[in-house]
């Protein structure tokens, strides 16, 4: 009898807590004001001459799409994001990349000082939809249509509402072979929907 009592009790206890592991994960939307640019040889750009590469000129732009993650235990998330992407620079004279972008990434709390706080870096793909033309400065063969961007970022979680996320991101593979990348610093929102469900109308 005590032994099945204890039996009770231990799988009582294990369903209990991986029912607060599950729960703890959130999916919603995302939203973020970004400033974009090519870091690319001055050749791609109307007027430019020489292969000295650099920042193009930053340019306000935005991304938005869908996020989830998933939080374990002690302050370690894994997630991903599929976001609609505008990149442009002051070099492109209005044109622009659109891309959707396909991103797992991890948030981590090295530190724990300061509750909610994380640290995140990923890695996805990004599939160009749309280009900027680059007329017979660039070879056709040399533009990407698929891409590896990596992402850096620090957030602060306000659970059951909100994160502000602050980061920055660059390609891996270029966007154009040996000639530019594009490079983004933006600040997000994410909204787990989930959650919010959950705590106004419990």
């Amino acid at each position: 009898m005590a032994k099945n009592l204890l039996f009770c009790l231990i799988f009582l206890f294990a369903i209990n807590a991986f029912g607060q592991r599950y729960k703890d994960y959130e999916i919603g939307p995302m939203v973020n004001y970004e400033h974009t640019t090519l870091y690319a040889s001055n050749s791609v750009f109307v007027g430019g001459e020489g292969d000295d590469k650099g920042f193009s000129g930053f340019e306000p732009s935005y991304a938005a799409g869908v996020y989830f993650i998933y939080y374990f235990k002690p302050k370690l998330g894994l997630g991903t994001e599929l976001y609609f992407q505008r990149t442009t620079s002051a070099e492109l004279a209005g044109e622009y990349y659109n891309s959707i972008t396909f991103m797992p990434y991890a948030n981590f709390d090295p530190f724990r000082h300061i509750q909610n706080w994380y640290f995140g870096a990923g890695i996805g793909a990004a599939f160009i939809q749309e280009s900027p033309d680059y007329g017979s400065r660039v070879a056709e063969e040399d533009i990407k249509v698929i891409t590896l961007p990596v992402k850096l970022s620090t957030s602060y979680r306000i659970r059951n509402h909100i994160t502000f996320e602050l980061g920055a991101q660059t390609e891996i593979i270029e966007v154009v072979n040996d000639n530019a990348r594009r490079v983004a610093v933006y600040l997000g929102i994410k909204i787990p929907l989930n959650r919010l469900n959950r705590y106004y109308y419990r």
